[in-house]
């Protein structure tokens, strides 16, 4: 995606260079040949080159506006693919259970410490939040003779929620608690698996080869059964979907249930979004809305010397590189931008939102040895 404040010259002229010359040429063939040879026959009224400029603007516009929607729509995606993660994250990292299994050499699994962050909100912080609530007022929350009511006596529902924060007896340990007790073995996997499952979408949608980018982010005998997949993340997907099944299978509690069935819906979403994107990738613009816009600037751009010779002379190859610049211009950038996953110029910056996401995800880890952000090369970020 270009994000410099100017366009470099470089791609100026990869895109409009060589054609611009070409019509120049033909121009200034043109023009000699009206001028040096007093070759009249070459002139031809103005006036049906002029209503062939209005039209064709017209066509170019609506064809670039349908591809602006295109690149649009997959920037947005985008920007949902990095909410879902890190929704996904949060939900891992606070509805994960810490399981009863063991690792695979049979010793018991502790959870590592989680982020500060996630520290200081599961700690107890002491009685200071309820002697706040001995210092406020009710508000407007009265009986019906206008008495204030007592919001701290026994059975009101303030009493009720001090009770539970500050328990006289120790709960009872369970899905709730224990899952709460830092980042499990399993969490960490699923946290990783979503920063390998945007890096396997990025790369899929680029046609390229994803195991590279994902590497670091699961086990070798993961990355080994994903070789066997031909939609790799479709198949990380699926992996993490049974990954979460095997961590609930053992838990007994009512509210598993919801806890699975939540981190289910965002896995949905991000099912849509692999679809949608796939969808914008195989499905291209009409043929019709490519191959007549092209052929007619062509057109309009060789008649346009004969057209304004008569009255421009030797000058018509100077404006003739003017109006064919402009017009080749907005033919290429509507045949750039209607593909936004192949890695050009205009391509939607999906290699810096997953490093955005990969940093987002990792703090919630705690993790402090972070990448950088990808940075803008040449006012290009890809």
């Amino acid at each position: 995606m270009i994000v410099g404040r100017m366009l470099s010259w470089r791609i100026i002229l990869r895109y409009t260079g060589r054609p611009v010359v070409v019509h120049i040429a033909i121009a200034l063939a043109i023009s000699l040949g009206y001028e040096v040879l007093d070759a009249r026959w070459l002139s031809v009224p103005a006036l049906p080159v002029t209503l062939l400029a209005a039209a064709l603007g017209v066509l170019l516009g609506f064809r670039n506006n349908s591809a602006y929607e295109r690149w649009w729509e997959a920037r947005t995606i985008w920007g949902g693919l990095v909410n879902a993660s890190r929704t996904l994250a949060r939900q891992v990292l606070s509805f994960l259970p810490a399981p009863r299994a063991q690792r695979s050499d049979g010793t018991p699994e502790t959870p590592t410490a989680a982020s500060r962050l996630v520290q200081m909100a599961v700690q107890p912080e002491g009685p200071a939040l309820a002697s706040a609530w001995s210092k406020v007022g009710d508000g407007a929350v009265r009986d019906q003779f206008g008495h204030a009511r007592d919001l701290r006596g026994p059975g009101t529902p303030r009493a009720h929620l001090a009770t539970f924060i500050h328990p006289a007896v120790e709960p009872p340990r369970g899905i709730i608690t224990g899952m709460y007790e830092g980042i499990t073995e399993d969490a960490r996997e699923l946290v990783y698996a979503q920063v390998g499952f945007v890096n396997a979408l990025r790369c899929h949608l680029r046609r390229q080869d994803p195991f590279p980018e994902i590497t670091p982010f699961f086990r070798p005998s993961v990355l080994e059964a994903l070789r066997d997949e031909q939609n790799v993340p479709a198949a990380i997907l699926l992996w993490m979907s049974m990954r979460m099944r095997r961590v609930y299978s053992d838990i007994d509690h009512p509210e598993k249930v919801y806890m699975r069935v939540s981190m289910d819906e965002t896995l949905t979403e991000l099912t849509n979004y692999l679809g949608a994107c796939e969808r914008i990738k195989n499905t291209p613009l009409p043929r019709q809305y490519d191959i007549l816009p092209h052929a007619m600037v062509r057109a309009y751009l060789a008649m346009l010397p004969l057209g304004v010779v008569a009255d421009l002379g030797v000058l018509t190859p100077l404006i003739t590189a003017i109006i064919a610049f402009l017009f080749i211009a907005l033919d290429a950038v509507g045949r750039d931008v209607e593909n936004p996953f192949e890695d050009a110029v205009s391509d939607t910056p999906m290699t810096a939102l997953c490093r955005t996401i990969e940093i987002n995800l990792r703090q919630m880890l705690g993790e402090s040895e972070l990448p950088p952000p990808v940075q803008p090369k040449d006012g290009l970020l890809y």
